[in-house]
């Protein structure tokens, strides 16, 4: 017993010798110590002290940055955000649609091997979902009053429902078709309102009923006021109508070939957005034009094309207009952000990048707008129905903070 322990012991002392021979197999250590690494970032201030997520450019002031945006990354909950400006003391960034009052925010540095932080920081949503609509209901026509009531036209149940500004919502109105198209106020509390035919209705004041406020020469889909309240309006039959006050209907320009979706009364002007389907290859396919309304005319200016749609590769179909009153054209649209904005020196570009972009590669539309009394829009998004995806809705009433105010709305009085 003695030898065989023995033995063993003899045994192992020579492997570990073995052992103290061999050269070790781990791999290369990552550290190198001639690395020169760029100094740690640190962050003294952010303003303004509260930002509208996804829109707004933060400013972040401190020390070791770079002056090589593409060097500098800035992380909102771990969400990145777009760098836009930076120097060794200041950095300038749009946060990414985070929501949070207590968001962290986190600034890289290339070549730095810390990152600054800081926290809390209160990012805002621009838009939020307004009523509290869901899958369930199936909204359309939208438009405001005077003290900010919003109604909704529902499909399938011939309704039109108000929601206060306390966002109270009652059933306002049973009308006799089974949506609208789009509404508008006009004098004296009615509520007018199309929905692809030709004919006009309107809402009594009190809610009671609808009733024919005119028969149109062709089928319309969107409606306006000019301010001596004349109605313009179009949509399938291809023509701009106009009906008076006492309530007669008349041709009054003919946009052949062309689906009219959207018209809007602005600074003597009505603008028309639609989709053209005729044969010219000249033409643009998807655009806004615009006629001038010349008081007294039984006929509207020539019509102008103020931007064809089409060519901004955006490649998607108008649905719905409002114009500021500062001339810019909003349009609400079946295209990846959802809202485009036409500037006054004739560029195109998202309302606000991201924020109405599709998620999960689904497709909606902004169908139809109207602009209360001050800086609110209020939005009907729809969603297109995925086989692939049931369970995704995207069908709401949203509330979106323009900043600033609407070109008038005349029947609103």
């Amino acid at each position: 017993m003695k030898k065989s322990y023995l033995k063993q012991l003899i045994l192992f002392s020579a492997f570990i010798i073995s052992m103290w021979g061999c050269e070790n197999d781990y791999p290369d250590s990552i550290y190198n110590s001639n690395e020169n690494f760029k100094p740690n970032p640190t962050i003294t201030n952010v303003l303004p002290d509260v930002a509208f997520a996804g829109v707004d450019t933060i400013s972040i002031t401190g020390e070791n940055f770079s002056s090589n945006s593409a060097d500098v990354e800035v992380y909102f909950n771990g969400v990145k955000g777009e760098t836009v400006f930076s120097s060794t003391g200041l950095v300038k960034v749009i946060p990414p649609n985070v929501i949070g009052d207590s968001v962290k925010i986190q600034l890289r540095v290339v070549g730095a091997l810390k990152y600054a932080e800081l926290k809390p920081y209160k990012l805002e949503p621009i838009t939020i979902e307004y009523g509290v609509f869901d899958q369930f209901d199936d909204a359309y026509g939208i438009a405001c009053d005077v003290n900010e009531n919003i109604y909704v036209s529902l499909f399938g149940n011939k309704l039109i429902q108000k929601i206060t500004p306390d966002l109270e919502r009652h059933d306002y109105a049973k009308i006799l078709r089974d949506k609208t198209t789009q509404m508008k106020f006009g004098p004296d509390g009615y509520l007018y309102y199309v929905f692809g035919l030709k004919f006009m209705l309107r809402v009594l004041p009190d809610g009671t009923k609808d009733e024919l406020f005119a028969i149109l020469p062709g089928n319309a889909y969107d409606l306006d006021f000019d301010e001596n309240l004349n109605i313009y309006s179009g949509g399938a039959g291809k023509a701009i109508y106009k009906t008076t006050p006492d309530k007669h209907s008349t041709i009054v320009k003919q946009y052949p070939d062309t689906y009219i979706h959207a018209v809007r009364v602005y600074n003597g002007y009505l603008y028309v957005a639609g989709s053209y389907s005729g044969s010219d290859a000249n033409h643009a396919v998807e655009g806004v034009w615009r006629n001038q309304i010349i008081a007294g005319a039984d006929s509207l200016g020539a019509t102008e094309l103020i931007l064809d749609f089409a060519a901004t590769n955006v490649g998607n179909v108008i649905k719905s207009m409002v114009i500021s009153e500062d001339g810019d054209i909003y349009l609400g649209t079946t295209g990846d952000e959802g809202i485009y904005v036409i500037k006054r020196d004739g560029l195109v570009a998202p309302l606000y990048p991201g924020v109405f972009r599709h998620v999960d590669n689904t497709v909606s539309e902004i169908y139809a707008m109207t602009w209360g009394n001050g800086d609110f829009l209020y939005v009907t998004r729809k969603s297109v129905f995925d086989q692939n995806k049931p369970d995704i809705d995207y069908n709401r009433i949203l509330r979106v903070n323009m900043r600033k105010k609407t070109a008038p709305y005349y029947g609103r009085r």
